[in-house]
């Protein structure tokens, strides 16, 4: 019963928000008497304001850091790594 019920919203869901995206009006304005029209501009207008801060990066000029030289032959035999070299 449940899993038919949670498909019913599912449906009803994926319904909805396709009547809404291809509803129209032909001389493109805003219809207040639609009960459509009426329920998607009540959704759209929650009150809350959304503040976006601008986001400003500085690039530097910063120098590489010095390759560190890589020291193989006195880090290969480990007590971690105690097998023979590839041949």
């Amino acid at each position: 019963m449940l899993k038919r019920l949670s498909l019913f919203f599912t449906l009803l869901l994926l319904l909805s928000t396709l009547v809404e995206a291809s509803h129209y009006h032909d001389d493109g304005e805003d219809h207040p008497q639609c009960s459509i029209c009426a329920a998607i501009h009540q959704q759209a207008a929650t009150g809350f304001a959304v503040h976006v801060h601008e986001v400003s990066r500085e690039y530097v000029d910063a120098p590489y850091p010095r390759p560190v030289p890589a020291v193989v032959a006195k880090t290969f035999f480990t007590p971690f790594n105690s097998r023979a070299p590839p041949a």
